[in-house]
């Protein structure tokens, strides 16, 4: 049985027609039955511009998530509820041209002297992750110092505890910087900026 309505496919492929260049998306899953592989299919149906690999695999946190050539945009877990947003915009994010950061945050990521490491703390029934995930997933495809990674925190409890997630989202980068709730692109990065002006 199809996971996605026929309302959703059409609504889906027109979204896909406005990309310009091919998706690479990599899937990494247990041996066996994976809904992330089923979500991937279904969407590779819709467009000739989405290129899905899988590999089973037995180590590390799966189901694990690739989007575009860099492997700085990942997600763990099943992109399901309102993370299946997430996972559309970073496709789309990918497979067009246009810029999707702020002239502000594009300066500020082009400045960086150092590495930073994003993970987003989200739950597929949280309506205010897919914002958070989306505004780290555009940093990581923009600066070649950016990684950002969402993680599913009922799936990866153990890590969620290790982060003290007590709710989502949850933004930690360089396991020293974090922010609670969905925060506007501009409040989040004049915040990093102070932290890292104390570093």
């Amino acid at each position: 049985m199809a996971l996605l309505s026929e309302n959703d496919r059409n609504a889906i492929k027109g979204h896909f027609e406005k990309m310009t260049r091919e998706v690479p998306v990599s899937l990494a899953k247990a041996p066996g039955k994976c809904d992330t592989e089923e979500i991937l299919k279904e969407l590779s149906e819709l467009t000739p511009m989405l290129k899905v690999t899988v590999n089973e695999s037995d180590e590390g946190m799966l189901p694990s998530l690739s989007i575009g050539s860099t492997g700085r945009v990942r997600f763990y877990g099943t992109p399901a509820g309102y993370e299946f947003s997430s996972l559309l915009t970073g496709i789309i994010d990918n497979g067009r041209e246009e810029e999707t950061l702020s002239k502000a945050t594009m300066e500020f990521l082009d400045g960086l002297d150092r590495d930073l490491h994003i993970k987003v703390f989200v739950t597929p029934t949280c309506p205010h992750c897919p914002p958070s995930v989306v505004l780290a997933h555009r940093m990581a495809a923009y600066s070649p110092r950016v990684t950002a990674e969402a993680i599913e925190a009922n799936e990866f409890q153990e890590t969620a505890v290790k982060y003290g997630v007590q709710g989502v989202p949850r933004t930690v980068i360089n396991e020293t910087f974090s922010a609670e709730g969905s925060q506007p692109e501009s409040y989040l990065i004049e915040a990093l900026k102070r932290h890292m002006e104390k570093e």
